[in-house]
């Protein structure tokens, strides 16, 4: 697929240098933007500046604390807001909100409200003018959220980490794939060609609008026939350089009637379709010549 590219997320815990991830095929990065209230990723403008100059693409995560609760995922989500508007994060790409155990995201609420405390938090993202996405562990999202609300809402939005085998993988396996609907990126491992960094590949396109919409066409206006003379003169060449060729007649309901010679002119009258050929009238309703085989000179 097409679609299908690299990307690695990045947090303080990397380099600020994308070269060597560069080098290996990333084109993409999703750099961690923000945790809870209270922490900002010291790293992250190093990190994005290095990005842009390898002209990689430059989405961001924001790492959940609030559990369950709505009022918190809001205030959360404008901490990620303003700083995401600091970091110069275009509205073209995605911010993912990182919902996973933690000793500050408290996972064992019931589905439900840990579903609506998310949605709560990808809608002020998305009111924001941002393209948004939910990330963790396949075990997690299958366990604790219900995606399919995720999903129905934001469409193909998941961002799911799920590993072969534990240390170094350098390609996916997608053998190993979960199957889960709403899939748009896949964490295949966290030691991407042994570099220490978590590796990612995309199911969508992550840098269109997702649902390709329909480029409003205006309608193709048909040209005007052109106005059809009802008299003139046609003339019937010679056919296959031999002047004793005739051109045989049709009558109105299409009956084949006499012949004309070749190289000869002829005033017609009228001008219709017999057994769909268009035909010219030479005279009476005996007399009609199919237009294929003359040209109007007159």
């Amino acid at each position: 697929m097409p679609s299908r590219e690299y990307l690695i997320d990045v947090s303080a815990y990397q380099s600020t240098s994308m070269a060597s991830y560069h080098a290996h095929g990333a084109t993409g990065i999703i750099v961690k933007g923000t945790e809870g209230n209270w922490y900002r990723n010291p790293l992250a403008s190093k990190q994005i500046a290095s990005a842009h100059h390898y002209h990689m693409w430059v989405h961001m995560y924001h790492f959940a604390n609030f559990g369950h609760s709505v009022h918190q995922a809001k205030l959360e989500a404008k901490t990620c807001l303003a700083e995401a508007k600091h970091l110069n994060i275009s509205k073209k790409r995605f911010i993912f909100c990182d919902w996973e155990a933690s000793n500050h995201n408290y996972i064992q609420g019931s589905r439900l409200s840990n579903t609506k405390a998310i949605l709560a938090f990808m809608a002020e993202i998305k009111k924001a003018g941002y393209k948004v996405g939910l990330y963790s562990g396949s075990y997690v999202l299958k366990q604790h959220v219900d995606t399919a609300k995720i999903v129905k809402e934001y469409g193909t939005c998941l961002w799911v980490a799920s590993y072969a085998i534990s240390g170094r993988i350098d390609n996916p396996n997608f053998n190993y794939f979960p199957s889960m609907d709403g899939v748009a990126m896949w964490q295949f491992t966290d030691n991407w060609h042994g570099l220490n960094v978590d590796g990612n590949i995309s199911l969508i396109d992550l840098h269109t609008d997702g649902a390709k919409k329909e480029a409003t066409k205006k309608p193709v206006e048909k040209p005007k026939p052109k106005p059809i003379n009802k008299t003139g003169i046609v003339y019937a060449p010679v056919i296959n350089h031999n002047p004793n060729w005739k051109i045989r007649l049709l009558d109105s309901d299409g009956h084949y009637t006499k012949y004309i010679k070749t190289n000869t002119r002829w005033k017609y009258f009228d001008v219709k379709t017999i057994k769909g050929m268009k035909c010219y009238k030479l005279g009476t309703d005996q007399q009609w010549v199919p237009a294929k085989y003359t040209k109007i000179i007159e």
